[in-house]
């Protein structure tokens, strides 16, 4: 059983509400009980990862349970803390000692929470369990100190992967390795818990929406969350969002970004259904190593799918799909391929590619480059910038300043290509798939010819407006022009909005644009 703590994933709270730590051990109590009375389980264990592996020994201290994995757990929580302010200070996210929250890669932590984090040290604990693995990164030594305080039967293994795992989004791995050996532990103790076979269908209602789980289809596997609210009245006119992955980032987007949008549209009166596109999230497939692809370009296939789907939930309710990064090069290609008439907009959400193809990387020399002279056109319009280069005071000094310039703006010498390491994917059914050629006005037109709307919300430091108008200026300027496709920028921002600020910043234009488009209330509900 996986679950999301409360104030975290699709369950209902925010990391703002009080008491943090004791609701999350709570939460594990609630998932116990519920395999126990539900499920039917004798014998649980517990597994976590990080802060999850932290909690899980915390829980086991007080708790008997009959076994317990902690993968690379946080053992000192005041460590901890000083690792997110740090990280907060790198990011340009610090804020004073007097601020209600700290906000560290795309999350927020009260000082209630910080404070509690920080009084926990597991070195101290006593683990009620008969049995103990402690799964470390293989490239620190394996020794842990709990295996003096925990008076159980200890495992200690150090396995491959988890640099890989928690790389950016585009770039993780799934380290199977690991996974096999905690399950291959786990499967040691023999007596296996004979579980009925059953389905729970669950659904959630929290203040004024309204959250169902939907598998909307089973070959290929298609999963999403609906988010509506309580009152049908209040979306009566409104089209259906929906949100698209972001990378190989599941359903509730980066730092939990789509779960925020969708909570917020619901608010709103708009129908959300945040989806997980196959090979991504709990949308699975068979073949292991073509999962976490954010750019499959099965995604088509699986749009048309869920276009489908909602049109035998609510004939004649017209679709907007949205989506930040690869979902905003999904939502932007189906908007221009798809022949579907409930599909009437896509929002793009700082859109990197407006084209893909097999092989590609969001590394590709040339975007990079198009990204560069992006950055650097920017920057070298600002006087401080001049003065440090001309004075020698910048960390490369003049000629290594210039150097990096010509290095990034200019094209790469092509490096000799190399085999593919995994089987080529089958080509996407129903004739849909990333497009044969790079044609991003033809793409354009192709949207308007089908009467189709596009906005695009970007961050003021991000390249998608620049790649743009570098590629098609003409004919984005006349769809400006008739208002079939609007800008809007978003200052401060980085690529994935990871600042309160800047998400409520995104909304707040987000909800202005929406409310112009198709009516209803523009005002965003303060979080």
């Amino acid at each position: 059983m996986r679950f999301d703590y409360h104030g975290t994933g699709d369950s209902a709270g925010t990391a703002l509400d009080p008491d943090r730590c004791q609701t999350w051990l709570g939460n594990i109590q609630d998932a116990i009980t519920w395999l126990r009375s539900e499920a039917g389980c004798r014998k649980v264990s517990l597994v976590g990862l990080r802060l999850g592996a932290t909690l899980a020994a915390l829980y086991a201290s007080e708790h008997e349970v009959d076994g317990l994995v902690l993968w690379t757990p946080i053992v000192s929580g005041r460590r901890f803390v000083r690792e997110l302010t740090a990280l907060s200070r790198v990011a340009q996210q610090a804020t004073n000692a007097d601020a209600p929250f700290l906000e560290a890669v795309g999350f927020v932590y009260s000082r209630q929470t910080l404070d509690e984090l920080g009084r926990i040290d597991l070195s101290k604990l006593h683990a009620k369990c008969r049995r103990v693995l402690i799964a470390h990164n293989d490239s620190v030594p394996k020794t842990s100190p709990l295996g003096e305080s925990f008076h159980s039967q200890i495992d200690e293994v150090a396995y491959p992967g988890y640099e890989q795992m928690m790389a950016e989004p585009h770039e993780t791995e799934v380290p199977q390795a690991a996974l096999k050996g905690i399950a291959d532990w786990l499967s040691m103790d023999g007596e296996v818990s004979d579980v009925a076979s059953k389905t729970w269908i669950l659904q959630t209602s929290a203040n004024s929406l309204h959250e169902t789980l939907h598998n909307i289809s089973d070959a290929p596997k298609v999963f999403g969350v609906m988010t509506q609210p309580a009152s049908q009245q209040a979306m009566a006119a409104l089209p259906w969002i929906v949100i698209l992955n972001s990378g190989s980032a599941h359903r509730i987007g980066p730092g939990r970004l789509h779960v925020t949008l969708a909570r917020w549209l619901a608010e709103l009166g708009y129908p959300c259904l945040r989806i997980d596109l196959s090979g991504l999230g709990d949308s699975v497939i068979d073949q292991s190593e073509w999962e976490n692809d954010g750019y499959a370009a099965t995604a088509f296939r699986d749009i048309a799918i869920v276009c489908d789907y909602l049109q035998k939930l609510d004939p004649g309710r017209p679709i907007v799909l949205m989506g930040l990064c690869s979902g905003a090069y999904a939502a932007f290609q189906s908007a221009a391929q798809l022949p579907h008439p409930a599909l009437i907009e896509s929002i793009l959400l700082n859109p990197l590619v407006f084209f893909w193809r097999e092989g590609m990387t969001i590394d590709d020399d040339t975007n990079e480059r198009l990204s560069a002279w992006h950055r650097y056109g920017k920057a070298i319009f600002k006087w401080d910038n001049w003065r440090q280069l001309l004075s020698g005071k910048t960390t490369l000094g003049f000629t290594g300043s210039i150097r990096q310039f010509v290095q990034a703006v200019m094209p790469r010498k092509a490096e000799p290509a190399q085999q593919p390491a995994k089987q080529a994917k089958p080509a996407a059914a129903g004739g849909f798939g990333h497009p044969l050629r790079k044609d991003l006005p033809g793409d354009l037109g192709r949207i308007a010819a089908a009467s189709r709307q596009l906005a695009m919300f970007i961050s003021d430091n991000d390249p998608g407006y620049f790649m743009l108008m570098y590629q098609a200026r003409r004919k984005a300027k006349q769809l400006m022009a008739v208002g079939q496709l609007r800008c809007f920028f978003i200052k401060d921002a980085d690529h994935t909005f990871s600042t309160e600020a800047s998400r409520h910043a995104l909304m707040q234009s987000l909800a202005e644009y929406l409310a112009d488009r198709f009516g209803g209330s523009a005002k965003m509900e303060e979080q």
